[in-house]
């Protein structure tokens, strides 16, 4: 057995875990770090430069006041020709992030009763601009501010190509905002009624800017920097240059460089992106520390009024933009994220259940997503580890990762010819279960569609010898599969359960699973006589149907199958009957064109088709604590790989809080 056990512990406080409801004081964020968390992140940013040298500078900043944490750091050069060092409180232009500040400022306005964004924009707009929008077919009393800071007013994108080529040819061009509105409209006609659908365009925060200034009486950026309370959280090195005078005692601009272009920002106007879409500096601590305060009610201190930032407009062509007012919101390392990115290379993202912020630059524009994607889920996974993970256990049967204060255990089953390894990789659960005071087991049992009686004992007994050795609590367990995995969950749940074991799962789930095993017998039957089907997709229901014959003799091979199978449907027959009265969940996602297209397999002959149909049994015998969980398109493997039969259809945060229920 290898123990890898953290070192030194961060000091912990107290971790509040709803999104924005819990004021800190801004002088929380002066906290002197642990070094040995410094060296970790520190670590993190110099191996991915070190692998990326093109990315020219990274620079980072993770604000975590009640973890102990407020941390900068940097690896690279701040100019590409003189090989300038880059330091970790350089300022940088921070572009669109840009747009989550002029959403704030809109807010602040609001919780000061001087406008709502239900407010229709034409109230507030120069008659100058009302004009010129309404000249191009815009309704612009049927545009409301919430559908700006939103994107969904309808206003198209003047950031086109053109616009690039322009800048390329005249990078010395001075900008004005009025002249920039003026190719919104001029690039095309609305392309629809505000609501009707999500376009990100920069005119939308164009406009914004001048609703600030109409409401204040002020230049949009000297408005801006009272409403967000700059001086009381010492956003001392937050500007927008050439707008504003550098302030005494920020450090000098980093050159931003796209590459690809010949650009470096150090060499060109700004003003092409300067008015509200874009247009701020600042050093990555403020920019983390601004969205520390924001998300903390040390900037906008109404809860209600907060909480509208991070809500959706929702459009009437349905789709799922996952964007609120100047801010995206997604999910790093399972946890929950709001945030935005910059053109430059910049990003910030809130984490409300590790309250943290995490602030990148990276100064090569060409390689900025994939270099700030690795760089936070890196950060994310160490930063949860030293707050979260107590030890990690590896051997020849399992992986555990035992979290500090276990209040449950998750215990996964691998799909078939994967182990531990494959699990881990594909199924992003143990952060985010560690921080939820979760631990999580990682089986490398596999291989088997079915297990008998005394394989089921033998599985049984290494778990609790698993609980034994690590000092487990046996209480609150779930146990869970993906495909033949989930098989195994079920049968080893049902002996667990009328057994003496000191392990009882209070919940059961399976991912995909052939449930019914005469079903999947028959439908591998039917595939073989497929002449559509080459010799490689053949080989899976040969493989089938002869695993089968060779354990069971033909001629009873139902009635067999019916005593190692979860369900028969053929026969009405359960084997699991002891999970009646316990959480079980079924998840799976039915998509027909998928498997047709991919498969050339119709649906009746899917695991989905087969775990509908048990579902209808379960529902109608009274299974009261049953769930079918059915998703549509969340099914990708790890390496972007669109497939149905992944873990991915599962949401690790809602199975955290069915885990916990």
């Amino acid at each position: 057995m290898i123990t890898l056990k953290n070192k030194t512990l961060i000091l912990l406080f107290a971790i509040c875990t709803l999104s924005f409801s819990c004021k800190n004081s801004p002088e929380q964020t002066e906290i002197k770090p642990s070094q040995i968390a410094v060296d970790k992140f520190q670590t993190i940013i110099n191996s991915m430069y070190q692998s990326n040298p093109e990315s020219i500078g990274i620079a980072v900043h993770i604000e975590s006041p009640e973890n102990g944490i407020s941390w900068s750091g940097s690896a690279g050069y701040s100019n590409r020709e003189t090989k300038a060092k880059l330091l970790s409180y350089q300022p940088a232009l921070i572009a669109s992030n840009t747009k989550t500040y002029i959403s704030a400022s809109i807010l602040r306005l609001q919780e000061e009763n001087k406008l709502s964004i239900e407010d229709n924009i034409s109230k507030y707009l120069t008659q100058k601009t009302t004009d010129l929008f309404k000249s191009d077919g815009y309704d612009v009393d049927a545009i409301a501010i919430k559908h700006l800071l939103s994107h969904t007013s309808g206003i198209e994108e003047y950031t086109n190509d053109d616009y690039i080529n322009f800048i390329d040819k005249n990078k010395e061009y001075r900008w004005t905002r009025e002249e920039q509105l003026q190719r919104a409209v001029a690039v095309g006609n609305p392309l629809g009624k505000p609501q009707e659908l999500f376009n990100y365009a920069d005119g939308n925060y164009l406009l914004c800017t001048e609703i600030i200034e109409e409401v204040t009486k002020k230049p949009f950026y000297e408005a801006i920097r009272n409403l967000l309370k700059y001086d009381e959280l010492v956003l001392n090195n937050t500007w927008f240059p050439t707008l504003e005078a550098q302030p005494k005692g920020a450090k000098e601009l980093v050159h931003q460089y796209w590459t690809e272009k010949g650009w470096d920002s150090k060499n060109m106007d700004i003003s092409f992106d300067l008015y509200g879409g874009g247009g701020i500096a600042t050093t990555t601590k403020e920019l983390a520390q601004f969205s520390y305060h924001l998300f903390n009610q040390n900037i906008i201190e109404d809860k209600d009024v907060l909480k509208l930032l991070s809500s959706k407009v929702k459009t009437a062509d349905g789709k799922n933009n996952s964007y609120g007012l100047g801010l995206s919101i997604g999910n790093t390392k399972g946890f929950k994220r709001y945030g935005h990115g910059g053109f430059w290379g910049s990003q910030v993202l809130y984490f409300p259940k590790l309250r943290t912020s995490i602030s990148v630059f990276v100064l090569e524009k060409d390689m900025k997503s994939t270099i700030i994607k690795n760089t936070t889920q890196k950060l994310v996974a160490e930063l949860t580890n030293q707050l979260y993970l107590e030890d990690t256990i590896m051997t020849e049967n399992y992986q555990l990762y035992k979290a500090k204060n276990t209040k449950a255990t998750l215990v996964l089953y691998p799909g078939g010819g994967t182990t531990s390894k494959e699990t881990k990789k594909e199924f992003d659960i143990i952060n985010l279960a560690n921080a939820n005071n979760i631990s999580v087991a990682l089986m490398n049992f596999n291989r088997h569609l079915w297990i008998d009686t005394l394989t089921t004992i033998r599985v049984a007994n290494e778990l609790e010898q698993l609980f034994k050795e690590n000092e487990l609590n046996p209480e609150n367990i779930c146990i869970g599969g993906m495909s033949i995995g989930g098989n195994v969950a079920l049968t080893l749940s049902n002996y667990l359960h009328q057994s003496q074991s000191i392990i009882k799962p209070e919940g059961t789930f399976i991912i995909d699973s052939p449930i019914d095993l005469y079903a999947l017998y028959k439908s591998s039957l039917k595939d073989i006589l497929n002449p559509n089907l080459d010799e490689e997709r053949l080989a899976e229901p040969k493989f089938i149907i002869d695993y089968f014959e060779e354990a069971f003799s033909k001629d009873s091979l139902l009635m067999n199958i019916a005593k190692v199978s979860p369900f028969t449907q053929e026969k009405n027959h359960i084997n699991v009957s002891n999970l009646k009265d316990i959480k079980l969940r079924f998840y799976t996602e039915p998509d027909s064109l998928w498997q047709k297209i991919n498969r050339q397999t119709d649906f009746e002959s899917t695991n989905a088709y087969t775990i509908q149909q048990v579902a209808k049994d379960l529902i109608k015998e009274n299974w009261n604590q049953f769930e079918l969980i059915e998703t549509k398109n969340k099914g990708y493997r790890s390496n972007g790989e669109r497939h149905p039969h992944s873990w991915s259809i599962v949401d690790a945060n809602e199975l955290m809080k069915w885990i916990k229920k």
